[in-house]
């Protein structure tokens, strides 16, 4: 019996351990919509990414990571340097995300990054 005890802890020890370490909602939701950035930046060109975070960085002394939590210095920032065509990558970026849509961090990202 004492054998099946310690197994026993041994398992939820482990157990507890792997739910500790899964990640949590809101890092899943930021990790998507900084990847949907990222890839979208980058399929229209290096050169392009690079002005994006560099315009973040004097304008708002930030990074990619931060738009998730203040989309509207992403949304400012392709507005000053694309003007109305800031709104093809805004459309990229929407549609990388939209199946996660519905998910309420990733639906008011959506909409300050839209107005």
């Amino acid at each position: 019996m004492f054998s099946k005890n310690k197994t026993h802890r041994f398992k939820l020890t482990k157990t507890i351990k792997i739910v500790l370490s899964l990640p949590k909602n809101s890092d899943v939701y930021m990790g998507l919509t900084i990847l949907a950035i990222e890839k979208t930046l980058l399929d229209i060109g290096k050169p392009v990414y690079d002005k994006v975070i560099g315009m973040l960085d004097k304008s708002y002394h930030c990074y990619l990571t931060d738009c998730y939590e203040h989309p509207e210095y992403l949304s400012e920032v392709l507005k000053k340097l694309y003007g109305n065509s800031h709104n093809e990558i805004i459309e990229s970026i929407n549609k990388k995300l939209e199946e996660f849509s519905n998910k309420e961090p990733i639906e008011r990202f959506l909409q300050v990054i839209h107005r």
